[in-house]
């Protein structure tokens, strides 16, 4: 049998991401028909938002561009024309008081926090952990702490109750604790998996806390201000120094691209640079390519404001229906108020099963959705027993209204038979 090294048993062990990957993976491509994809993060597919990518790659053929980029390494920073006018934009449209200096590109958000995480915590450093201040947070971090399991440390949300159906998640901050060894606070926003924006308020607390033990914030802005701006409640993002900002294109629809964005000051950037071009190189410039004609002329924002946002606060709006169609009144069942991203959290107090037999059920019925202990990986072992964990999933809205309500008809009906049979 190999013998791997403790990175190489660690990158080995299961975690919900693989199992994510491979069930969105058999969801579109096993040929299974009736398969409901409730798991993913793959955006919509939405025409005009797909037209605008076709006509800028039409003119980086025409223009020979393309041929260029296919045939020769990039710069380690990533597409200089991008990062030029992604500079410019994010002066005029958010404020911020960036340069190129202060950007740098990855193979994807993915790659840009698996970096970000290990080149600011490890278990032979003063700082060895970052801080998640709440959870649950997105399952894609969950094994790329190559630092060891207590890298990660996070802290149970508070949950504030709203209505019969409805709660939502804030940052407890009586029990948050910035420690000696704490090298960054990170958190999502909006989060993913629960469509929850950490306020305005909770935002500034963080950050000031953040300052006076000269730790960073690091942001995942993937669905965030300006691009692709899949918020649904008022909020401002900011970036100072002493933030790391991260974007992505993914979510304006060119996941395939694999092109991350970091925003921090010089030393971080130049840091992050380093470890891409050892590790890779170059990033990808074609999704930059793509991008960078939409950027100063208003057609992102336009595009973003006109037809993405709209798309899928209405996506929000039709899957709470189907769960209010399709859930009995009487079950103890919530929704984390939708507030962006693309994705519900559904929590089911009580419910006799675990969330894991739950998908396991759903998913022997043609129907994928996320067990929501996988999100919960930063809490400490001793909240293993938290119920709350195993009583949640995480539901995908970007699939069409058939899949969806066969999707959610498949989900209600396990519900409630483990209710039934308990």
């Amino acid at each position: 049998m190999m013998e791997f090294s403790h990175m190489g048993r660690h990158l080995n062990e299961r975690t919900g991401i693989n199992d994510l990957m491979d069930d969105l993976y058999e969801a579109i491509y096993s040929g299974r028909p009736n398969l409901c994809q409730l798991n993913g993060g793959t955006p919509a597919a939405l025409p005009e938002v797909a037209a605008l990518w076709k006509q800028s790659m039409q003119r980086l053929l025409d223009s020979g561009s393309f041929d260029l980029m296919a045939r020769t390494y990039g710069a380690p920073r990533g597409h200089a024309p991008f990062l030029k006018a992604l500079a410019a934009y994010l002066r005029d449209r958010m404020g911020w008081p960036v340069t190129e200096e202060n950007l740098c590109l990855t193979q994807g958000g993915q790659t840009a926090f698996f970096l970000l995480f290990n080149l600011l915590a490890d278990d032979r450093s003063e700082k060895r952990e970052i801080l998640f201040p709440v959870c649950p947070e997105y399952v894609g971090y969950q094994a790329q702490a190559l630092g060891g399991p207590r890298m990660f440390r996070g802290v149970r949300p508070r949950i504030d109750l709203l209505g019969a159906h409805e709660f939502k998640y804030g940052v407890d901050f009586d029990s948050l604790e910035i420690r000696p060894e704490t090298a960054a606070i990170a958190l999502s926003r909006p989060t993913n998996p629960t469509g929850n924006v950490v306020t305005d308020e909770e935002m500034a607390r963080l950050h000031r806390a953040a300052a006076a033990a000269s730790v960073p914030v690091v942001v995942d802005n993937a669905y965030g201000q300006p691009f692709p701006n899949i918020s649904f409640v008022p909020c401002t993002t900011t970036w100072d120094e002493n933030t790391v900002l991260c974007m992505s294109l993914s979510k304006i629809g060119l996941p395939g691209m694999r092109c991350g964005v970091v925003i921090a000051r010089r030393e971080i950037v130049d840091t992050v640079v380093n470890a891409v071009t050892v590790a890779s190189l170059c990033p990808n410039d074609v999704g930059a390519a793509l991008v960078e004609p939409y950027l100063l002329d208003g057609t992102l924002d336009d595009i973003c404001a006109r037809v993405i946002r709209p798309y899928y606060e209405g996506r929000a709006q039709f899957m709470t229906s189907l769960l209010e169609r399709y859930l009995p009144g009487d079950l103890p069942w919530r929704i984390h108020r939708s507030e962006g991203a693309m994705f519900l959290w559904l929590w089911v107090e009580g419910l006799p099963i675990t969330a894991q037999l739950l998908y396991e059920r759903c998913r022997d019925r043609g129907c994928y959705v996320n067990p929501g202990h996988h999100f919960f990986f930063a809490l400490p072992p001793e909240d293993e027993g938290w119920r709350h964990r195993h009583e949640c999933v995480r539901l995908s809205f970007t699939r069409t209204d058939e899949e969806l309500d066969r999707g959610i008809r498949i989900l209600s009906e396990e519900i409630v038979r483990a209710f039934a049979c308990r």
